[in-house]
């Protein structure tokens, strides 16, 4: 549902070598070519794999469900 919350992207060489290498969620290694997607809401570069268990847990806000209806102080 909030996938408007990422930027699909194809990881260049430019991106691994000045931005990033590797997933800023599971740190696993980017390689060229890879699809990857830069996460609007923690600006971040993450893979395919992280994006999508992500997007199941945000509304159409980019927000978190699990954070939605949470108290100040649990």
């Amino acid at each position: 549902m909030g996938s408007n919350c990422f930027l699909r992207q194809e990881a260049t060489s430019e991106i691994i070598s000045n931005v990033t290498d590797f997933c800023s969620e599971c740190y696993e290694t980017i390689r060229p070519s890879q699809v990857i997607f830069y996460d609007m809401s923690n600006y971040r570069f993450i893979c395919d794999t992280c994006q999508e268990s992500i997007d199941k847990c945000l509304d159409k806000d980019c927000e978190s469900l699990n954070r939605k209806n949470s108290l100040l102080f649990d």
